[in-house]
């Protein structure tokens, strides 16, 4: 329950990188014991204020008060010592450090005043874990969790680390599965009931309706509109957000050829598959969905050679696919838009254009051996970078410093140049805007419609219903059910999902679950 005085007012606040003004005169208020959602596009201006609230950036101009207090943090360490605890989008780790010490870096308890107390170290860190109710140990090194776990641990640090009276969290749920956004809420439930201000940045208008008591939409650095989240609707803030009415959110479909351009036979991996066997046609997007555990994102994996394939057989257009490697899975056809863009996509120390034509570098940019960055940078401007809306300063900038929204496009994008035969996606949207989400949708269908098979894994159970023909359900390693036409629902695609009766349905199961987003 929140009460009438401000925990944080953001006043007059203005920033410009350039020539480019990323925040003009902008003015928030934080109450006390709310969560206040942020919504906006990329590019919107969001995580610029969230940086200046904690210290990476500086203002230009405008000022900050926290508790009535006029503050002006210069560096994240200062904002955290001074009440602001800033949960930033990608996770903040030290790989080879455990869990436990990941949670305790830098306020680890003591013996003495002098030797580190480690086993009160490690009984602290796992009761933390152990109250949420995840499955974590926290004795095991940060490198060895899922994308999912690392970031409840980053959560769990952000919010514990110090006495903080403000909690700044940038999409929070994004590589979460179900059980674990519960446990988030239920955090957040906590730390409202203690009076502690929450700002909350997110791109899934549902969740926000769920979580939040009031909302500001940003759109060009401006505050559009502040409002409470009994009084506004779905389709206002995606109005306010891109400042237009907006055409069908999913692509209408062409209906898929009877042709098997994809044929899956008996797939299965050690431990986490069993005896999977699906097929994709020409034209057809597959989806594939399941609970944490299911190995609904394992098929995918295996398919593009991250996974050791133990038995099965897979065939394109009828030849026979060897599965050994990444590297030779594209060879024979296959691209991949992986779960983790920055972990096992993106060449982030690279720039724009090689990024997007990492897979072809060698096929198509190279000259004796040697690469030609004009024509690469050409062919990425034209056939990528114009055709998605990519935003940046140009083909040869760092693709580290795109927004995350911008680096999802481009990761997409690679596949855009070159050929294949299937394409497969896992989490596509995963962190973009609703504008770029639009605009993959599109492309993932106009791919479809040129005869491309589609084999897509993701979280939100209405992108999968919005796009995808048919939706393969998993549970424990196994086909559950295929769904289609008026079957494919939310609570279809859950009954699937749960069943106790594990016994697989052969060639005629698929599905998946979990939240789900505009």
């Amino acid at each position: 329950m929140t009460v009438d005085a401000n925990a944080l007012e953001i006043r007059g606040i203005s920033k410009s990188f350039g020539a480019n003004k990323v925040l003009v005169d902008l003015n928030l208020t934080l109450k006390k014991g709310e969560v206040h959602a942020l919504m906006g596009e990329n590019g919107a201006g969001k995580s610029t204020l969230i940086k200046i609230i904690s210290g990476v950036h500086h203002a230009d101009s405008g000022a900050i008060f926290l508790d009535g207090k006029s503050v002006k943090f210069h560096s994240p360490f200062e904002a955290q010592v001074g009440g602001v605890a800033t949960l930033f989008q990608e996770i903040q780790e030290i790989p080879d450090l455990t869990v436990a010490e990941n949670l305790y870096a830098g306020i680890e308890p003591t013996k003495y005043g002098v030797f580190i107390d480690w086993k009160s170290l490690h009984n602290n860190a796992q009761l933390q874990i152990d109250e949420l109710g995840l499955n974590i140990d926290a004795s095991q090194k940060m490198r060895k969790l899922t994308p999912s776990s690392r970031k409840m641990v980053e959560i769990i640090r952000a919010v514990h680390k110090r006495a903080a009276s403000v909690v700044i969290m940038d999409e929070p749920t994004a590589n979460l599965n179900q059980g674990e956004i519960d446990a988030l809420f239920t955090l957040i439930d906590e730390l409202k009931r203690k009076g502690i201000s929450i700002i909350y940045v997110s791109h899934r208008i549902r969740e926000i309706f769920q979580i939040a008591d009031r909302i500001s939409v940003l759109r060009d650095g401006c505050l559009v509109k502040t409002e409470s989240v009994g009084r506004i609707k779905e389709d206002e803030i995606v109005r306010l957000m891109v400042g237009r009415d907006l055409p069908e959110f999913y692509p209408r479909r062409e209906p898929p050829t009877e042709t098997v351009s994809l044929d899956v036979r008996g797939l299965a991996v050690d431990g986490e598959l069993d005896d999977v066997t699906f097929d994709v046609k020409s034209r057809e997007i597959v989806g594939i969905a399941g609970l944490e555990g299911s190995g609904a994102s394992s098929v995918i994996k295996a398919l593009f050679g991250l996974k050791q394939v133990a038995l099965g057989s897979v065939e394109i257009d009828g030849k026979r696919l060897v599965i050994t490697s990444p590297k030779h899975s594209i060879a024979q056809g296959l691209a991949y838009v992986p779960e983790d863009r920055k972990a096992d996509g993106l060449f982030l120390n690279k720039t724009v254009s090689f990024n997007l034509t990492a897979s072809v570098l060698k096929s198509h940019f190279s000259w004796h051996g040697l690469i030609v960055r004009k024509r690469l940078a050409q062919v990425a401007s034209e056939n990528v970078i114009k055709r998605l809306g990519i935003k940046l300063s140009g083909p040869f900038a760092k693709i580290g410093s795109l927004s995350g929204g911008n680096q999802q496009k481009s990761l997409f994008g690679r596949w855009l140049i070159g050929s294949y035969k299937v394409l497969l996606l896992e989490e596509p949207t995963r962190g973009v805007d609703i504008g770029a989400k639009l605009e993959i949708y599109e492309e993932i269908s106009s791919l479809a419609k040129s005869g491309l098979p589609v084999l897509l894994y993701s979280s939100e159970l209405l992108e999968l219903i919005g796009m995808c023909d048919r939706v393969i359900v998993m549970k424990n390693g196994r086909v559950s059910g295929i769904l289609s036409g008026e079957e494919l629902t939310e609570e279809n695609i859950l009954d699937k999902a749960l069943i106790r009766d594990n016994r697989a349905i052969g060639h005629q199961a698929m599905t998946q679950p979990i939240p789900s987003s505009v």
